[in-house]
């Protein structure tokens, strides 16, 4: 009786074992050419097993940020697709690369600092 007691609790561990992680996107899957805002901080990353999203504070207004995007977007490897100003100020951005993953960009004003917030998202194309 003691040999199958045994054995039923060494399965029933074996099944309470833990379950893999979901695979995460790798910032270098997602994000292999990522052009980095003007004078910026690093200040938080979310990630997902399809996409990531870094964010970032810089010293540069939305304006000056959005130029920056708007001209390093509109040269090889990337193409930018989208430019859409949005109602309360902010821009949203949205390119492609030739041989690479695509790239969203948003940018907002800073609410309790001068400069703009960035968020950049990348997915994982593989």
């Amino acid at each position: 009786m003691r040999r199958v007691l045994l054995l039923a609790t060494g399965l029933s561990l074996a099944g309470c074992g833990e379950s893999p992680k979901p695979r995460q996107t790798d910032i270098l899957e997602a994000m292999p050419n990522i052009p980095l805002p003007p004078d910026a901080s690093y200040l938080s990353k979310e990630i997902g097993e399809e996409a990531l999203k870094i964010r970032f504070r810089s010293v540069v207004d939305v304006d000056g940020v959005a130029r920056y995007y708007r001209g390093v977007l509109g040269r090889d490897p990337w193409k930018l697709i989208s430019d859409t100003p949005m109602q309360d100020g902010s821009v949203a951005l949205y390119a492609e690369q030739k041989a690479g993953p695509p790239l969203w960009v948003t940018i907002r004003k800073a609410e309790d600092a001068p400069g703009s917030v960035v968020d950049l998202l990348g997915a994982n194309t593989r």
